[in-house]
């Protein structure tokens, strides 16, 4: 058999198999909150920070490829969508509708995104996995970005600020024929994911006071109505 026709029927194969796989996939949140936080204070002002995100394309070697113009589309897609979301009389919400994400911000604010980004995976890694749990830290959930949280506090006069880190990748058609061969092999062998969590933090002190992860093989930042479905996934649980 011809290698073309051997490859075209591997790719068909593979939209086939990534098909199946979409549909028994769903998307996987697990949120948590600081000790004695039951809901937010009536007229709680809340600020939505750039978000921390990038999307990319996963090659057939399993190497992201950031996309910048997915990037930026999925910026102001998911924006909107948790701007829609977090919407209620009885808390204010200031979005930060900036396309570049640390447009006009000062360094302590561009530092604190960096670093949310960093706490977050630390707590992905050691709060939500027993396994590696630090005998250090205290029962509970008890994390913080630390006291510099209070300049956000005093430049926007908001009581608390949500952070957002996602990354997303979608599969190639290279990929897509890996995974299928794969498959075929008895082999396990991922497509695009998406990954990514988001954090209400208290800027009197720093503190997390809520936090849900995200896990998906599904959901499509690139368009407005996937992107709904992603950003009612990451602030699943959210206080109100």
């Amino acid at each position: 058999m011809p290698m073309v026709e051997i490859t075209a029927r591997l790719l068909r194969l593979a939209v086939a198999l990534a098909a199946v796989i979409t549909l028994a996939a769903c998307a996987q949140t697990q949120s948590n909150k600081a000790a004695g936080l039951t809901s937010l204070a009536p007229n709680s002002k809340i600020i939505l920070m750039p978000l921390d995100i990038e999307l990319g394309l996963l090659n057939a070697g399993g190497i992201t490829e950031p996309r910048a113009d997915w990037t930026e589309a999925a910026r102001g897609h998911l924006n909107g969508a948790l701007k829609e979301l977090l919407d209620d009389a009885d808390t204010e919400l200031i979005v930060n509708d900036g396309r570049n994400p640390y447009a006009g911000l000062d360094d302590v604010e561009v530092q604190l995104i960096k670093l949310h980004g960093a706490l977050g995976l630390s707590i992905l890694l050691h709060q939500y996995n027993p396994a590696v749990k630090l005998p250090s830290r205290p029962e509970g959930f008890d994390w913080t970005l630390g006291p510099e949280t209070k300049r956000l506090k005093d430049q926007y006069g908001a009581d608390y600020a949500l952070f957002v880190y996602v990354r997303d990748s979608y599969s190639s058609s290279g990929r897509a024929a890996v995974i299928a061969i794969g498959m075929l092999l008895g082999v396990g062998v991922h497509g695009g994911q998406q990954v990514g969590f988001a954090s209400l933090v208290d800027l009197d002190t720093g503190q997390v006071a809520w936090f849900n992860r995200l896990f998906s093989s599904t959901g499509d930042l690139r368009t407005a109505d996937a992107a709904k479905a992603s950003a009612a996934s990451l602030i699943a649980g959210f206080p109100k």
